[in-house]
């Protein structure tokens, strides 16, 4: 019984890790994400904090999400077909 509850408690700290490591990357990847969204919007001539530089963000956020949005119907798609 011992050693079930001791592989139990193995297991949510290992799961607990791969858990943080995903929440990492995904942080990570967010950052690289908003520095090359910065950089673009920067190579237009527009100012940080100006209404076109705003506006440039906005448009690239809506195009990410849109990419996100079709990645994951694709995804689901080929879910149901399995």
């Amino acid at each position: 019984m011992n050693s079930r509850i001791a592989l139990l408690a193995v297991g949510c700290v290992a799961l607990s890790g791969c858990a943080q490591y995903q929440a990492e990357q995904q942080a990570q990847a967010a950052q690289i994400q908003a520095a090359n969204d910065d950089a673009q919007c920067r190579s237009y001539g527009v100012q940080p904090g100006s209404p076109p530089y705003v506006q440039c963000r906005m448009n690239l956020d809506n195009q990410h999400a849109a990419a996100q949005q079709q990645q994951n119907a694709i995804l689901g798609a080929y879910l149901l077909r399995r």
